[in-house]
């Protein structure tokens, strides 16, 4: 899976010489916490103008909170400084210099939000305009688009039920067999997931079935001295047969 699969493509922008003021209504008209950005350029292509939008930044709640914050440590008596609302985004923006393509596999989009502390990424493609390489951008990932892609590929949103097989010391043979077992008896499989432990071997793997009768199903696994549980955690739940 890449970032193209999962990541949001409807995007609110914001100028770079737009005020923080309007920033700031963007921000709680649409309950976010980050605005892209942006300045429009036109290219031709194939004789026909084209608008690209090309990132130059991120503003976040942060950043103006930040600037809120400085304008209260001010003198209000300082007729010179301006009102920190109507400072220009471009003076408050931070560069995002942290960017995915949107051909990046989801696990290494993962690996960054998450060593560095990040709540998204911009999702950019790089072209030459106006003889300069620019960062054209065409979406954003977030966490909140990686647990929703996670929730889809276990099967969340379908109906059924989740069956945890163990797997004794990383042993993928009771999987392969009760996979088999499954495609014997017709029984839909939504999603299989057998990720690695804390110590780098899968002990559980985890199959999504698409019924809610496993019972015949289940009877297949004991007769074959298949351990699972289902309802709970296998850590938590008791261990069938």
């Amino acid at each position: 899976m890449i970032v193209r699969d999962i990541m949001t493509t409807k995007l609110i922008t914001i100028a770079p010489d737009a005020t923080l003021a309007h920033a700031v209504n963007l921000l709680r008209q649409h309950g976010f916490h980050h605005l892209p950005v942006v300045r429009s350029m036109h290219v031709e292509v194939e004789k026909k103008k084209v608008r690209k939008t090309v990132l130059e930044g991120m503003l976040t709640a942060q950043d103006i909170d930040l600037q809120a914050a400085l304008a209260r440590q001010r003198d209000t008596n300082a007729t010179s400084q301006r009102p920190w609302l109507e400072r220009r985004v471009v003076e408050v923006m931070h560069r995002a210099p942290l960017r995915v393509s949107p051909m990046t596999s989801v696990p290494a989009a993962a690996q960054i939000l998450v060593e560095r502390n990040l709540n998204y990424l911009p999702v950019v493609e790089y072209e030459i305009i106006q003889n300069e390489n620019k960062a054209v951008l065409v979406g954003l990932v977030t966490r909140s688009d990686l647990l929703l892609a996670l929730s889809r590929a276990m099967g969340a949103f379908e109906p059924g039920m989740q069956l945890d097989i163990v797997l004794p010391l990383g042993d993928m043979a009771p999987l392969a067999r009760a996979l088999l077992l499954a495609a014997e008896m017709n029984m839909q499989i939504r999603s299989v997931m057998a990720a690695p432990s804390i110590g780098g071997v899968p002990n559980v793997a985890i199959i999504r079935l698409g019924t809610i009768n496993p019972a015949p199903f289940l009877l297949r696994l004991q007769q074959e001295r298949i351990h699972y549980a289902f309802g709970t955690p296998v850590e938590e739940g008791e261990l069938h047969p």
